[in-house]
């Protein structure tokens, strides 16, 4: 609220100005903005600058239509009011019309070369749009002007950083540096640049005058250190890290620049002790910890070596910071990519039992039980994940699957209607909520909402054999839809050719629709891919078989069904039925 207060006195001011200069009744010849200037009767100008006081509230208030109108007035009256340039500009700034308020200002400019706050407004403006040639004339200009303002000098700076005129850039931060003396922000603005223009040495005298304005600060030597390490000049570093041992011996930091050392210099295995030193600190934050270990996430399953360092350095994690959910989770990630299942779900557990907040792991946890076939534990957690987390779709899905295996029907379908509102750009799931409603409203014979399912997945991924199969065997035994059906069947073929269940489902289409003959061909190809060993194909052969008038044959194959561990009553009907 100051700042708009302020702004808002600034601009009124201006206003005034204006109209006192009006009362000379002439044409501003020194103007370059070459205005022509409006004589307006007293009453006229008390009445145009009252409207620009109101425009100003208005905008302040948000009614930017209404201001924007009430502004276009007052300059319409008084074309030269350069308050009134300026607050256009900010409405049509508010706009996003860049280049018309760009325009204005210059005008207001033209007008009041001595308003600091239009020349601010148009350089930000410039900056915002990446006119950055223009930005740093102007800037330079204000900074000029005003040498003794840092914020002006970092503006300028900036505009030219942005043109690559990094040694320009360099010497505003010295001008800035000999009004503030020697900070951080500045040497390290600096020692960016030499290190973007690939001078090291530089860089590292930007850093030495904070060891001399601080001499007992370790940090100072151990940047520089670490500075030398990356750029592979690591004979340069040892003296800085000597130093900082000297006046901080138990700074864990130390060992940090001393791991990076040893790697550049190829000494792994003095590196890896370092390392060890760095994980065993409780002083060091955790997450530049887990920014190290997670190198070796990669590497666990395709090297031995990794994969022991990276179990030491997760067992120090541990011990050190024990109770840190952030711990347990990386363990945990470690162990699922290294397929330790059983040991990844306990250390899930023991996130869980820490902090609970964090769905993702939630999800990794849930996926790892579905995995590894714990579906009890899984249907009693993703219950109260869904408590958790109610607009995640994972969590229904999971109990909906699990409730549909214990034909829990009714629970599976409210589930899946549920979980199927919470999935957003996840196709793999949404086909997942497809299939499992579709089987559910199959089992409870609600066949047109299962077939709207089916339909459903099939308009986005018609190439799944299972759900070709499944979905034209429920037509045959609807004797619904023959011809859809075969060709669904067809199609599952096609997509995985010899396999006895889908050439089984396709015999028995042609069954349904009376051609025998079709029928037999593909149930005997189904018997030959392995049918033989399953009860519900020799079951059906013996059916076809039947039907062609094979009754021995038929009763031959309905006891080896039988035998196979085929219990369906009809079956030992249709074999009683021809012992009789």
């Amino acid at each position: 609220m100051k700042k708009i207060s302020i702004l808002f006195i600034c601009c009124f001011l201006c206003s005034i100005t204006v109209v006192d200069a009006q009362k000379t009744k002439k044409k501003d010849k020194k103007s370059k903005a070459n205005t022509e200037i409006t004589l307006l009767s007293e009453q006229e100008q008390m009445k145009n600058s009252g409207k620009f006081i109101d425009a100003v509230k208005e905008r302040l208030l948000g009614n930017i239509d209404l201001a924007e109108k009430m502004l276009q007035e007052v300059l319409l009256v008084e074309p030269s009011h350069d308050a009134a340039h300026f607050e256009y500009a900010n409405i049509l700034l508010s706009k996003h019309q860049a280049q018309e308020a760009i325009l204005h200002l210059k005008t207001a400019i033209q007008l009041n070369d001595t308003n600091i706050w239009y020349k601010i407004m148009l350089g930000d403006i410039y900056n915002a749009t990446q006119n950055y040639v223009e930005s740093e004339k102007l800037w330079k200009t204000i900074s000029d002007k005003h040498p003794e303002n840092i914020e002006y000098l970092y503006n300028y700076a900036l505009s030219l950083i942005f043109q690559n005129k990094l040694k320009d850039a360099v010497k505003i931060y010295d001008k800035i540096e000999i009004q503030t003396g020697v900070n951080e922000e500045i040497i390290y603005a600096k020692q960016n640049i030499w290190i973007h223009l690939k001078d090291i040495d530089r860089a590292v005298k930007e850093l030495e005058k904070l060891i001399e304005n601080n001499p007992n600060e370790s940090k100072y030597y151990l940047q520089i250190a670490d500075l030398y390490n990356m750029n592979k000049m690591s004979d340069k570093a040892i003296p800085y890290i000597e130093k900082a041992k000297k006046i901080d011996p138990n700074n864990p930091e130390i060992h940090i620049i001393l791991y990076n050392y040893y790697l550049s210099i190829e000494k792994n295995k003095e590196a890896f002790d370092e390392l060890k030193f760095v994980f065993a600190a409780p002083t060091l934050i955790l997450e530049e910890k887990v920014k190290i270990i997670m190198r070796y996430f990669p590497l666990v399953t395709k090297n031995e070596g990794y994969r022991k360092e990276a179990y030491a350095l997760l067992n120090i994690l541990i011990k050190t910071h024990p109770e840190d959910a952030m711990t347990w989770s990386v363990y945990a990630d470690f162990l699922s990519q290294d397929n330790r299942l059983e040991e990844a779900i306990e250390a899930f557990e023991k996130v869980i039992s820490i902090d609970n907040s964090k769905f993702v792991v939630w999800e990794q946890y849930l996926s790892l039980l579905f995995e590894t076939n714990q579906l009890d534990k899984a249907y009693t957690q993703s219950k109260v994940a869904k408590d958790l987390f109610p607009t995640q779709a994972l969590p229904y899905l999971i109990h909906g699957i699990i409730a549909s295996q214990k034909e829990e029907w009714t629970i599976a379908i409210d589930n899946l209607k549920e979980g199927e509102k919470y999935v957003y750009d996840n196709p793999n799931i949404t086909l997942q909520f497809y299939y499992y409603l579709a089987e559910s409203y199959h089992e409870i014979k609600e066949y047109k909402k299962s077939d709207e399912y089916f339909e459903k997945y099939l308009s986005k991924n018609a190439k799944n054999p299972i759900v070709l199969n499944n979905y034209s065997y429920y037509l045959s035994l609807r004797n619904e839809r023959l011809d859809y059906a075969l060709s669904l069947a067809q199609k599952a073929i096609k997509l995985n050719p010899d396999e006895a269940i889908y050439e089984d489902t396709y015999a028995w289409i042609f069954y349904v629709k009376g051609d025998v003959e079709q029928a037999k061909i593909w149930i005997e190809k189904a018997i030959k891919h392995g049918g033989d060993n399953d009860p519900d194909i020799l079951e059906h052969y013996g059916d076809i078989l039947f039907k062609s008038g094979d009754n021995e044959k038929a009763k031959l194959y309905w006891e080896k069904a039988k035998d196979k561990g085929n219990t369906n009553p009809e079956l030992l009907q249709k074999i009683q039925s021809t012992i009789n």
